[in-house]
């Protein structure tokens, strides 16, 4: 990378947490929150998730819903933030819209972006936009961040994205997909809801503490995706990942700890065995520590790899990680596979990390 950005903010509400440090305890500690939930809709079955604790009110409408999630993470970013908010841009990734899951229509969607805009308060910059890119979008989102601050047309960017699996489309179709996780299907997925977002800006012009370095980003796609009847054998998420490093100039064997979107279901977990089996090669590794989000927070959609990057972030700044440089990694319903290093910041004083435990 020929600039350096730098992650100075951060801000999630999960179901563990109604801010990025309590969701990274909780994490970090193993907590789940994961109970049965009856949803509003017939028939009122009980289903196992990770639901984010609320007034029904806030409820009332799935739209509704998600500009609060996304409120108050990007509003937690915003406090941290420095910057004008006239010369900062939002980057919103919603909820992904494929064959069999219905996200939100273009009007909708921006609505849903408008609306949290003026909930949150402040006038971003006109580079503004909205996407929709599944588990994968913080990442490519950080992508276009990094061209916006490259070519200084923004001061700083919030990046992130904002998702619910809890309504009664989405648990019709992982249900009858096999997707879910019960009692017939232990190696299925638990939906979650929830927002992540990360606020980044060029490191020369970084205020006050920086958490983290984006290092390298590295983006790809898979043709056998989870929708299909075939099983990946990781070849887009290993490629991902050699990108990642190629654009950190780092290589393989530097990589201290992993990060995953990794969901709990059969095909994620084949998809992942392969491509780290195919790709960590290079250095002989007695322990490999890797985190999983999803291991408390349930599958986030659009919001899993904000979270991912959010959580490896404070690991490095308050030195838990097993090293200095993580490896983020996420892929989406619809193929797109991403993944990012971060590192600590240029000059910060390394913490001790702590190679063997965590």
């Amino acid at each position: 990378m020929t600039d350096s950005i730098a992650v100075v903010g951060t801000g999630a509400v999960t179901s563990v947490g109604v801010t990025s440090a309590q969701t990274c305890a909780a994490i970090r500690a193993g907590i789940a929150g994961f109970r049965e939930t009856v949803l509003a809709t017939a028939p009122f079955k009980p289903v196992v998730a990770a639901a984010v604790p609320s007034r029904s009110h806030l409820k009332r409408t799935r739209q509704e819903w998600l500009v609060a999630l996304a409120v108050r993470a990007i509003t937690e970013c915003c406090r941290e933030s420095s910057f004008d908010q006239g010369s900062v841009a939002l980057l919103l990734t919603l909820p992904e819209t494929h064959n069999g899951r219905a996200g939100l229509t273009t009007p909708a969607a921006a609505a849903t972006a408008r609306e949290i805009i003026a909930r949150v308060g402040n006038r971003f910059h006109p580079a503004s936009r909205f996407f929709e890119h599944g588990h994968a979008g913080a990442l490519i989102g950080l992508g276009m961040a990094r061209e916006l601050l490259k070519n200084r047309t923004v001061a700083a960017c919030i990046v992130g994205g904002v998702d619910s699996l809890l309504n009664r489309a989405d648990w019709d179709r992982l249900s009858k997909s096999g997707r879910l996780r019960d009692q017939e299907n232990p190696q299925g997925l638990i939906p979650g809801e929830g927002a992540a977002f990360l606020s980044v800006c060029r490191a020369s012009d970084a205020r006050g503490d920086v958490l983290a370095e984006l290092l390298g980003l590295g983006f790809s796609n898979e043709s056998d995706t989870v929708r299909g009847d075939r099983y990946s054998v990781g070849n887009g998420l290993r490629e991902a990942m050699e990108g990642a490093c190629r654009d950190a100039t780092h290589g393989e064997p530097t990589i201290s700890f992993r990060v995953s979107d990794m969901n709990g279901e059969r095909y994620r977990a084949w998809e992942s065995l392969f491509a780290c089996s195919r790709f960590y090669r290079t250095r002989r590794r007695e322990c490999f520590p890797i985190f999983y989000p999803a291991a408390s927070v349930g599958d986030l959609g659009a919001a899993a790899s904000a979270l991912a990057t959010v959580f490896a972030a404070s690991a490095i700044k308050h030195g838990y990680a097993p090293g200095p440089i993580g490896m983020c990694e996420a892929g989406s319903d619809d193929g797109a596979r991403a993944a990012c290093l971060l590192g600590p910041a240029s000059g910060a004083r390394v913490p001790p990390f702590r190679d063997k435990k965590i």
